[in-house]
């Protein structure tokens, strides 16, 4: 695109000067070489602001900054703008206040607010982070990474009172439910997608295959029911009952998961790998 900008404009300023400043040509006098190599610059800035911004345009339309990455439920922390989420009962809020010069390191500032108390948390400082209320406003659940965006994701759970808060990690190893075949032991991630029912008695995670092409079927998940606060697993539902039973609440992370490297395992096996294929 730059080089035909130069090439047309350079054929002006040749015209220009072979006419002797404009005399053929109504024009020239009023786009003399000098003012043809401003539009040049002018045509090549313009040029290189467009080739930086359709990237940027690509992924804000493919990943945009509100989407939640495992449950459609939940508000991102890191939404544009301050963020106010309110209890269902209306008695407790989450407070998100963005950085003063959003240019620096700091970090979102998110307060919890119940009873006249006010209590200050490190969850805005926490990759990626979205927060569900359960439906008895007695306790959140926090999804966020410690790394980027493919994560690791972990879940913590907030009881709120007025005394204080309570957090806990109700999957603090997501070997354990299910472990990932990888070329190297990795770490899955963990993904509140719900809380099931009408209080806090339960939770719905996801434990997610990290997405790296070092890990066979990666990106896919299975699903699991937990009792709360214990941890303990009620139940357990694979990646294609999951999406059935989830449909309306699953986050992009989980939603885009390849069903057929669940139904036929053998076809996402890396090349390296026991029983992958390299000819793909």
């Amino acid at each position: 695109m730059i080089r035909l900008h130069a090439k047309n404009i350079k054929k002006e300023i040749s015209s220009c000067r072979s006419r002797g400043g404009g005399g053929g040509r109504p024009n020239c006098r009023q786009t003399g070489p000098n003012t043809i190599w401003s539009r040049l610059v002018g045509e090549i800035a313009r040029s290189i602001l467009l080739f930086l911004l359709l990237p940027i345009a690509s992924w804000s339309q493919t990943h945009p900054a509100d989407e939640s990455m495992f449950s459609r439920s939940a508000d991102p922390i890191w939404a544009s703008g301050d963020v106010t989420i309110p209890s269902p009962d209306g008695t407790k809020l989450i407070v998100v206040k963005h950085p003063e010069r959003p240019e620096s390191e700091e970090t979102h500032t998110v307060l919890v607010r119940v009873g006249g108390h006010t209590y200050r948390t490190k969850i805005g400082a926490l990759v990626n982070a979205e927060a569900r209320w359960s439906q008895d406003s007695k306790a959140f659940f926090v999804t966020y990474s410690d790394g980027g965006m493919v994560g690791t994701y972990h879940v913590r759970v907030v009881y709120v009172a007025a005394s204080g808060l309570q957090i806990i990690e109700p999957v603090p190893n997501g070997r354990k439910p299910f472990k990932p075949v990888c070329f190297d032991p990795e770490v899955p991630n963990v993904g509140a997608i719900d809380w099931v029912g009408q209080d806090s008695s339960q939770i719905a995670i996801a434990v997610q295959v990290p997405p790296h092409s070092s890990c066979a079927s990666m990106g896919t998940f299975k699903a699991f029911v937990l009792s709360m606060p214990s941890g303990k697993v009620i139940s357990e539902l694979g990646q294609v009952e999951a999406k059935k039973q989830f449909s309306e609440k699953i986050g992009s992370m989980l939603s885009h998961a390849n069903d057929a490297c669940v139904m036929k395992p053998q076809t996402c096996i890396p090349c390296g790998m026991k029983g992958g294929s390299c000819s793909r």
